[in-house]
């Protein structure tokens, strides 16, 4: 793990929210919208490499709730067959977008793609860097997270680690995001992927409400500069 490259991903995240973020090295190319699925993303270059980042859930996103919340699962139809399985909400939200994603990816000359992206946003570019490692050839592939929640069951975790090892997932503190969806009976038990690094007050209390702060994406910038 690189850390000038995990926070400038950091930083990436956030300006997908539409906030903008002064960032010299990054410039930016386009943005990408569904607005049925209100997913959201962006897409720009450094000097050797293309980003893809994806939105995460708006505070006042009704949309993007119901995302999260969709729990049930449903096939991974980009690789691994019918035994990979993924949250249904974040896959739908997905394919909303990928064919103008896969666009990009295919038509750049960059051989390192990376997709990034904060909570939502952070499932999201783990669907989509899985895709491209199996669909577009001839490519890099890496992804940075932050504040991501479980995407998959463990056949996609399976798949993805192999996949795409140039993987990096970060929790800042007690940030509880990265523990839904909870284990339920009868249902899918998911997981997450890639090399984790816990960053922030790892001994701080989830029933805090430093709990609530640790997962804003300043917060996540914040750490990773500190760490």
């Amino acid at each position: 793990m690189n850390k000038t490259e995990a926070l400038l991903c950091a930083k990436i995240s956030m300006s997908a929210y539409g906030k903008g973020y002064n960032i010299d090295s990054f410039q930016l190319a386009g943005r990408f919208e569904n607005k049925a699925t209100d997913t959201q993303g962006l897409f720009g270059t450094t000097d050797d490499t293309l980003f893809l980042a994806f939105r995460g859930s708006e505070e006042t996103g009704a949309t993007d709730w119901m995302t999260d919340l969709k729990f049930v699962s449903a096939n991974y139809p980009y690789g691994g067959g019918s035994n990979v399985v993924v949250h249904a909400g974040f896959i739908e939200a997905y394919q909303s977008i990928r064919e103008s994603i896969i666009e990009v990816a295919k038509d750049t000359p960059h051989k390192k793609i990376t997709c990034t992206g904060h909570s939502l946003g952070g499932a999201l570019a783990t669907l989509c860097v899985l895709d491209l490692a199996c669909n577009v050839p001839n490519k890099q592939v890496s992804s940075y997270t932050y504040g991501s929640p479980k995407v998959g069951g463990p056949d996609f975790v399976k798949l993805y680690n192999q996949k795409v090892p140039q993987s990096y997932r970060f929790v800042n503190g007690p940030d509880i995001v990265p523990t839904i969806p909870v284990d339920i009976p009868f249902l899918v038990d998911y997981d997450h992927v890639g090399k984790l690094h816990h960053i922030g007050n790892t001994q701080a209390s989830k029933l805090s409400t430093d709990a609530v702060m640790s997962h804003l994406p300043k917060s996540y910038i914040s750490a990773i500069e500190q760490a």
